[in-house]
């Protein structure tokens, strides 16, 4: 990507069936530490602390260190036989999720900004799989809460839309929008979402 991400960290949770996805830049240790504590403590948070975890025999000594001093334990998978660990499968269907989602774009969308995507492609993932705790619940539902359309609606991933200028913001006889592209709702405001201006090459709050 055009932030320098080249790789995804994906965390399945078994128990809200939830698979969860984080860019980082490399495949070192400490990106991919650092991935692992974020995703790990979103789920303490939502009261859904880990017990065990099944990782493959990648996994370096400095986040088997981080486990432990996490008091988590943990498992690797025997060489060669990756059907042992559930988090396999779940790669495969971010994947093709993501792909997917990519196809939806507009022609026109630039590729370099697919890592600002994530967010939207994990929140429509986990809206379709069932919670294992809650079967009524979604996997969202499981670890974040209802999801309130009304409030964050969602529109097709890398659309090419127009944002509306301010009077204070633009020229006399300037045009009253801008071209952008829609990348993902704002969770934080109130009917907004996150758009990436073609003129400033920067993501805005509209």
């Amino acid at each position: 990507s055009s932030r320098g991400l080249n790789y995804l960290f994906v965390f399945y949770d078994y128990n809200s069936n939830s698979i969860h996805a984080e860019p980082i830049p490399n495949r070192k240790a400490e990106s991919i530490k650092a991935a692992f504590a974020k995703i790990h403590n979103m789920l303490v948070l939502a009261g859904l602390r880990p017990k065990l975890h099944r990782l493959d025999n990648e996994c370096s000594k400095l986040l088997k260190d981080y486990m432990t001093a996490e008091d988590l334990d943990w498992q690797t998978t025997p060489s060669g036989i990756h059907c042992r660990n559930a988090a396999e499968r779940a790669i495969q269907t971010y994947k093709n999720h993501f792909i997917a989602f990519l196809c939806t774009t507009d022609p026109n969308f630039p590729l370099h900004l697919w890592d600002l995507l994530i967010p939207q492609a994990t929140l429509t993932l986990n809206l379709l799989r069932g919670s294992r705790l809650n079967p009524k619940l979604s996997a969202w539902a499981q670890v974040h809460g209802p999801y309130d359309f009304n409030k964050h609606p969602i529109a097709p991933p890398g659309t090419h839309v127009v944002i509306h200028e301010k009077p204070h913001n633009r020229k006399t006889w300037a045009p009253h929008g801008i071209d952008a592209w829609y990348i993902g709702p704002n969770l934080e405001s109130y009917r907004c979402y996150h758009c990436w201006t073609w003129q400033t090459r920067t993501l805005r709050n509209n």
